[in-house]
């Protein structure tokens, strides 16, 4: 039977890509944005600045702080790729978002590709992507076998044959979405092994899982991959953040604790308003839990680091974990 050997859960935010000296034209973004989520509701721009303006933003906006975090973040990537090595998986499951960069006409809940090959390369930001077209190999093999397994534990899932055009590049063209794109470039070096890209909408309603679906189907992934009729070394990767694009420092080190502690019952207690926008990949984690809770594996938190990018306090939290079931 295949083994369980590896997870991680780890941010793709493009700020992790950017110069210190730019996060801060982000922050255009979020004040031009009505609907930015925090504690259990939206608020605006000028709303939630009012809210937060004792909180001491400001002084951590200063381009040595944002320089001190960049480097943070940089050092916390090259550990958490460093364990992925060390893990040495020879296949892996990779669970993200569509951000509507493929899936503009439809909303699937939850969708697994089948598909022989993943596109990655340019115009993806070098974040994301090396200079150059690549194409990474898929597992159909193992997908169809998930298929097979959800539909026979009632869960109605999209077969992604074929990868859509990716709208974001200009040209549009059949590219992995950022969620995945990041993993391959900065985890994988360009270089991932056979592999199950599976889309879960946890940002756009009305066709979101809850937190206590997303819990079922993580033991639903874990049960099916300890069936396995293979004796692949098989690793399970969350491609998301923690809060944002609001940062709360408290409510995400009230997720870590639960995600240290294997809380699903925690996790599925939250307000459901709590996993909204950005936040929403959290419910990514769960099969990563699921999946090395039996092994075992303790939870090693590299680093968090909330990165901000306005006197609001928006900006995201950039939390860096993995569990790997041989340390």
């Amino acid at each position: 039977m295949a083994e369980i050997v590896f997870g991680m859960a780890v941010p793709h935010s493009g700020m992790l890509g950017q110069a210190p000296e730019d996060w801060l034209k982000n922050g255009e973004r979020d004040r031009n944005n009505p609907e930015l989520w925090y504690r259990n509701r939206t608020w605006t721009y000028p709303e939630l600045e009012a809210e937060r303006r004792d909180e001491g933003f400001e002084a951590l906006l200063t381009i040595e702080e944002r320089t001190a975090r960049a480097a943070r973040c940089r050092a916390a990537l090259d550990e958490m790729r460093a364990a992925y090595e060390r893990a040495a998986p020879d296949v892996a499951i990779i669970l993200g978002k569509d951000q509507k960069e493929i899936f503009t006409h439809m909303s699937p809940s939850i969708a697994i590709y089948s598909g022989e090959d993943v596109f990655n390369g340019p115009p993806q930001r070098s974040v994301y992507a090396p200079d150059h077209a690549v194409t990474h190999k898929a597992h159909p093999e193992l997908a169809t076998y998930l298929l097979e397994t959800f539909e026979r534990e009632n869960f109605d899932l999209t077969d992604l044959m074929s990868w859509p055009d990716n709208v974001w590049m200009k040209p549009a063209a059949p590219i992995a979405p950022h969620a995945f794109s990041f993993v391959y470039r900065q985890i994988m070096g360009d270089n991932p092994p056979p592999h199950v890209p599976i889309l879960m909408n946890c940002f756009y309603p009305p066709t979101q899982p809850p937190m206590s679906r997303c819990i079922e189907f993580g033991r639903t992934l874990r049960d099916a991959i300890k069936a396995w009729k293979s004796d692949a070394r098989v690793a399970i990767i969350a491609s998301g953040g923690l809060s944002h694009f609001v940062c709360d420092t408290e409510f995400d080190q009230r997720i870590m604790a639960m995600l240290r502690n294997y809380d699903y019952e925690g996790l599925a207690n939250v307000d459901e308003r709590s996993y909204q926008s950005g936040t929403s990949e959290i419910k990514l984690y769960v099969s990563v839990m699921m999946a090395l809770q039996d092994t075992g594996a303790q939870m090693t938190l590299v680093d968090y680091v909330p990165c901000y990018r306005t006197a609001a306090g928006t900006g995201e939290g950039m939390g860096f974990m993995y569990w790997n079931a041989n340390e």
